[in-house]
């Protein structure tokens, strides 16, 4: 193939070694810039796909918090580089400072120096973690970003980052670090009804292709100088820009593709086992379609059917309202739990419930009030002596449990209550009393209009019940949407009583807060009104009782009142909706007023026509409560999925690190030695490409065949015949012979150029096999 010559068979004398050393310097230098560059483009797209978590995770305080972790990895890994760590010790240094970051986030108070955890940070760590499964197991999103969520998520951030530079930049592949970007993206595609969203999704698509387009641009400048890295950047960036404009627009001309993922595709629906309800009221995003899910089975030994409920909200104070836990006064042994709360329930009568959740998930636990005893649940649960609501202790859930409840009923009736006098200041607890200073005009003016001419604690609560359930309110569920007060807090309160449209969750929270001005200690309870006869009979206590079902058109919030000698008491004062007790019903109601609540629009049972019902509303941020949520979406899912994905990517993580090795020592070498060193590399490049060397084959003889076999073009040829003659005079030239001038002596520019020429021989399929299944790490060559 071609003809030796003397001056083919010697190399050039080597350049002084103070320009050496100052062209390697020179060299690295702007490699270390360029591998910069893709560093911050790796940061950029991991902010962008992070906004599609927006939805996910209640409002945007949570975003400087990623936004520092995944920049603190990025720019020690960058840091490293620079300094010529090799890529083993570059990802360690990313992984200890993750560690350090979320240390000095989450556990500063718990550790030296803020960033090496103490001996109390475990019992933090726990602490958080259950935090945050509790939040995902009783919340619909979007959930409060509380520390233990904002510690899985900045973790996982932390791991996506790593990852994206890890592919991006040492192993050079930065078309694969779209990956984790595509994990983070998922989440909130799976989770939010309307999936990531058009803006979201144009974000995370516009991050991958500036993360694509800078990678191509290092690649070409090293090959082809800055002029030609301009053009391809350029390129890049117009190709990716077509395919999201496309990814965008052909959607929506295929027919059935107008709503879910990416952004607009057929849902994902990879958790539909399990459903819950979220207690914490947040109403935006709140329209779901009222699929009758989460359907729970009770059967109980009262006269009519029961409300269920599950948790209650006491703190009116802040823009979002949820339960409080309260874990440090909660008591366990939920077997004699009334008897010991001290509560004046009225003497009431004792009934038995059996519950049978089925799929229903919530860390709370469903029970009439006022419970007495639960016998038969699974698990470590606790009880609150204020609110007699149940909350497991270790974790677990009330999915597939089957339990009893004694509970006590008072016997309450009209005159019981008018007879009550106004509630002492300490005779309940001042939270279930307290509002904030900024309550809006419209909600004091109201409270006042309605109950200052009373006196009796029973007729202003009356009033406000009879104001609510009154002709001016309308139960709706698109005009707190259109209305923009989709929301909790006072200020959605206070928008409530000036349109007079709501649903549930505005009835109920607008009573309590207008009762406390009122002087009567308040809180909305959040779970299920009675719900429907089943036609099927279940033994409780000995004795045959029908049984009744609830699912997710039964969610329902109601507001309770306490009343001096009768304790809490139930009132209804949202309209067409829930069951109103008879010591609380008006003498104009009308006798055919329909009462299921059933969560739809018009409170009738709509007909089956083919097509999706109309949404419900919801008490949570996404959706109708009692709507499916993923009971496999557990809080570190995400890091265990990044993990996996870093375990996957180990044997071209491995075959990057010895590649970066060789580069290294064959700039240190003498030319003897590096020709060796580049020999190996060059090798082990065309075994993973499927071109294996003979045993018995030498030098010549491989090249000539690879050559041929991978078509190499003519500068590929050059690069490789450079190679082989530096090898050969290694191995076959005496010692004493001295180089020729005007040879040429093989780079490790060379050694590049022949692996382009090896990716290009192949196919997509087997150019990622060669990456992610290196073939030389069976054996070195």
């Amino acid at each position: 193939m071609e003809t030796a010559t003397a001056t083919d068979r010697q190399t050039l004398p080597e350049p002084d070694p103070q320009q050496r050393r100052s062209l390697r310097q020179s060299n690295h230098a702007a490699e270390s810039q360029r591998h910069l560059m893709v560093s911050l483009a790796a940061l950029v797209a991991m902010v962008l796909v992070s906004l599609s978590i927006h939805g996910v995770l209640d409002g945007w305080g949570w975003l400087p918090n990623v936004m520092f972790t995944a920049a603190a990895v990025l720019t020690a890994t960058a840091g490293t580089r620079s300094l010529r760590w090799p890529p083993v010790l570059s990802l360690g240094a990313g992984l200890l400072t993750l560690a350090g970051v979320l240390v000095w986030q989450f556990f500063r108070d718990q550790s030296f120096l803020g960033i090496i955890p103490g001996s109390q940070a475990t019992e933090r760590l726990a602490s958080l973690l259950e935090n945050a499964e509790t939040t995902v197991a009783s919340e619909l999103a979007p959930v409060a970003p509380g520390e233990g969520v904002l510690l899985i998520t900045c973790a996982a951030t932390g791991l996506a980052a790593l990852l994206i530079d890890t592919l991006a930049i040492t192993c050079r592949m930065p078309a694969t670090s779209g990956i984790p970007l595509l994990a983070v993206l998922s989440i909130p595609a799976i989770i939010l009804p309307d999936s990531v969203g058009v803006p979201a999704f144009t974000a995370a698509a516009a991050g991958y292709i500036f993360l694509l387009a800078t990678g191509q641009w290092r690649e070409s400048f090293e090959a082809q100088g800055r002029a030609a890295a301009a053009v391809y950047l350029a390129r890049a960036a117009t190709i990716g820009a077509a395919a999201l404009s496309l990814a965008l627009v052909l959607p929506a001309m295929v027919p059935g593709f107008t709503t879910g993922t990416f952004p607009q595709g057929s849902r994902l629906q990879w958790w539909t086992a399990a459903s819950g309800l979220d207690p914490s009221v947040t109403l935006g995003n709140s329209l779901r379609e009222p699929d009758g899910s989460g359907r729970i089975t009770y059967a109980t030994t009262a006269d009519e059917p029961l409300y269920l409920r599950l948790t209650t909200l006491e703190d009116f104070s802040g823009r979002r309202w949820q339960p409080e836990q309260r874990m440090d006064s909660r008591r366990t042994g939920i077997r004699q739990m009334g008897l010991s709360a001290g509560l004046p329930v009225g003497g009431g009568n004792l009934i038995s419930t059996r519950i049978d959740t089925r799929s229903f998930t919530s860390p709370w636990l469903l029970a009439p009030y006022a419970p007495m005893s639960i016998t038969g649940v699974d698990g470590r649960w606790t009880w609150d002596p204020r609110t007699l609501t149940v909350l497991s202790a270790t974790g677990e859930t009330s999915a597939g449990q089957s339990y009893q409840v004694t509970s006590s009923v008072p016997e309450l009736t009209r005159e019981v209550l008018a007879g009550s006098a106004p509630v002492g200041n300490d005779e309940v607890d001042a939270r279930f009393s307290y509002l904030s200073e900024d309550l809006p005009t419209v909600v004091r003016e109201t409270a006042s209009n309605l109950t200052s001419d009373l006196i009796n604690p029973y007729n202003k609560a009356m009033a406000i019940q009879n104001y609510l359930r009154g002709g001016d309110f309308t139960y709706s569920l698109q005009a707190p949407v259109e209305g923009n007060y989709d929301g909790t807090g006072l200020e959605v309160i206070g928008r409530f009583l000036e349109v007079k449209a709501g649903y549930c969750v505005h009835f109920a929270g607008a009573m309590a807060v207008m009762a406390r001005l009122a002087g009567i200690p308040s809180r909305v309870a959040v779970g299920y009104a009675p719900g429907d006869p089943t036609g099927n009979a279940v033994l409780v206590g000995g004795e045959q009782l029908p049984e009744f079902a609830v699912d997710s058109k039964d969610a329902h919030a109601w507001p309770e009142l306490y009343f001096r000698g009768a304790g809490w008491v139930r009132f209804e004062p949202t309209p067409s909706r829930g069951v109103v007790p008879d010591y609380a019903q008006q003498p104009a109601t009308p006798p055919n007023l329909p009462v299921e609540d059933d969560l739809r629009p018009d409170g009738l049972s709509m007909p089956d026509t083919g097509t999706s019902p109309t949404p419900a509303p919801g008490l949570s941020g996404s959706g109708t409560p009692g709507t499916p949520i993923p009971s496999g979406v557990e809080p570190g899912m995400t890091v265990v999925a990044l993990v996996l994905l870093f375990l996957a990517a180990a044997p071209f993580l491995i075959r990057a690190a010895r590649s970066g090795g060789r580069k290294r020592r064959f700039l240190r070498s003498n030319p003897q030695q590096a020709a060796s060193i580049a020999w190996a590399e060059t090798t082990e490049s065309a075994v993973d490409h499927g071109y294996t060397p003979g045993a018995a084959e030498t030098p010549r003889a491989f090249t000539s065949r690879l050559m041929q076999q991978a078509r190499f073009n003519s500068q590929a040829v050059d690069s490789l015949t450079r190679l082989r003659h530096a090898l050969e005079m290694q191995m076959y030239a005496a010692a004493k012979v001295q180089p020729v001038p005007g040879t040429v002596s093989p780079t490790w520019a060379d050694v590049q150029e022949v692996r382009r020429a090896l990716w290009g021989s192949k196919t997509l399929p087997a150019r990622l096999r060669a990456r992610l299944l290196p073939r030389s790490l069976r054996r070195r060559y």
